[in-house]
């Protein structure tokens, strides 16, 4: 029963997060963007010097085909910025453009604010059993992530 009451809890969390991060994000200054598309812009900021399409595909877990589009489009609105490598014009560096920078604060400032709504009622105890559940769940998705599906066909 409580295992159950888990699993449905950790499905519609996940639900509600996406959903409110959207809300939030479509009223900012930066309503063209999709939750998304601020990962991406995310995870090129956080890249720095290892900002190559093929990096960056790695650690959005996503092909390096949806990551073009993705760029690209991010690019005709002024997020991000394409180079090619001058040694090597097959490598394809992803920068963020100064309006990029501003969006990428923007996500991270809903994500603070976030955090700091859901810790600010918990004393210390109650913090380190959720940073220990937490770090629980995120081993969960890493070997997830590292493994086979979980469901085959005719399963």
């Amino acid at each position: 029963m409580e295992q159950e009451t888990i699993g449905r809890f950790l499905v519609d969390i996940f639900n509600h997060l996406l959903r409110q991060e959207q809300q939030a994000l479509a009223s900012s200054s930066y309503s063209n963007l999709s939750v998304n598309e601020f990962h991406v812009i995310e995870a090129v900021v956080k890249a720095g010097v290892n900002n190559t399409m093929g990096a960056l595909s790695q650690v959005l877990g996503i092909t390096i085909g949806s990551l073009t589009v993705a760029v690209k489009t991010l690019e005709q609105k002024g997020y991000l910025l394409r180079k090619r490598e001058t040694t090597d014009r097959r490598i394809v560096h992803v920068e963020p453009t100064p309006l990029g920078l501003e969006a990428n604060t923007c996500h991270a400032q809903f994500h603070e604010k976030m955090t700091e709504a859901i810790v600010s009622g918990l004393d210390q105890q109650e913090l380190q059993v959720l940073s220990h559940a937490l770090a629980t769940v995120e081993d969960f998705f890493l070997a997830q992530a590292n493994s086979n599906s979980l469901c085959s066909k005719g399963v």
